[in-house]
């Protein structure tokens, strides 16, 4: 009677045991899945004024950008993000962009706003690309054409041809990055990475030094003119390596302003 006493206690004993494994392996596992997402940014201009842009997701899926002069939304296919659609707020247009891969790889967007941009992903790892739209008489038209140079996951040239500057006229611009090593606020979304039209947001990195640089030669008169302008960004990071602070005249999600002072980032 003894024996039988100690085995069906050992079995409570283990059940017990078992029941806790069990717990500390799903909280570890939730923890492990519990990636920080971007969900708020505030702009704060020099003179104090200030505006919010908010992000809201589906688990790690982006659902919408809402910012103070567009709506953008994303939708999915698996875990790809395969169209977008941007409302200006102002004039109340509609842009839908509808995006194709091969292999996992952007390959083409196709706007309502009649522009397709075609990808090819060269074998060195940089990717080609090249803007067109069409006439009314369905002729293609060249906007530019250009390719982006990447290392170690981040952006680090992006060199364009303006195909529409007009006869006789060569325009050229050129982006050049470097970066942190930090954790880009955004690298977490899911498919976000993949989108190359949002180039300046899909890098692993954070970029902090950014050199634009133009010039435009007219070859009828044998005249150059060029610009050159640096960007410098600083930051302000959380204990788990993502920004919470950048002081910048560049905005998050593209555009400068002189009078932009900084954005304020925060965390789900």
């Amino acid at each position: 009677m003894r024996f039988i006493y100690d085995m069906k206690k050992a079995k409570i004993i283990i059940g017990i045991i078992v029941v806790i494994l069990l717990t500390l392996s799903s909280c570890s596992t939730e923890n492990i899945d519990q990636v920080p997402l971007l969900t708020k940014i505030v702009e704060v201009s020099v003179d104090g004024s200030s505006n919010t842009t908010t992000l809201n997701y589906n688990g790690n899926k982006i659902v919408n950008i809402d910012k103070v002069d567009k709506f953008s939304e994303f939708y999915y296919t698996d875990d790809l993000i395969t169209r977008i659609v941007e409302s200006d707020k102002n004039s109340q247009h509609k842009n839908t962009l509808n995006y194709s891969y091969s292999n996992g790889k952007l390959v083409k967007i196709t706007s309502s706003d009649n522009y397709v941009i075609n990808y090819v992903h060269n074998t060195d790892g940089s990717v080609s690309y090249e803007k067109s739209t069409k006439d009314l008489n369905n002729n293609e038209i060249k906007i530019y054409h250009g390719i982006l140079y990447f290392q170690n996951g981040n952006l680090i040239k992006d060199d364009r041809i303006l195909d529409d500057a007009g006869k006789g006229i060569l325009a050229k611009n050129s982006v050049s990055l470097e970066y942190d090593y930090k954790n880009n606020a955004l690298n977490n979304i899911m498919g976000y990475g993949k989108l190359l039209n949002y180039s300046k947001t899909i890098s692993y990195n954070n970029d902090v030094n950014r050199t634009e640089t133009s010039s435009v030669k007219n070859f009828a008169e044998d005249q150059i003119i060029s610009s050159i302008k640096t960007y410098k960004s600083k930051y302000t990071y959380n204990l788990e390596g993502y920004p919470t602070i950048i002081v910048s005249e560049n905005l998050l999600f593209g555009g400068k302003n002189s009078n932009h002072l900084k954005s304020v980032l925060f965390y789900d």
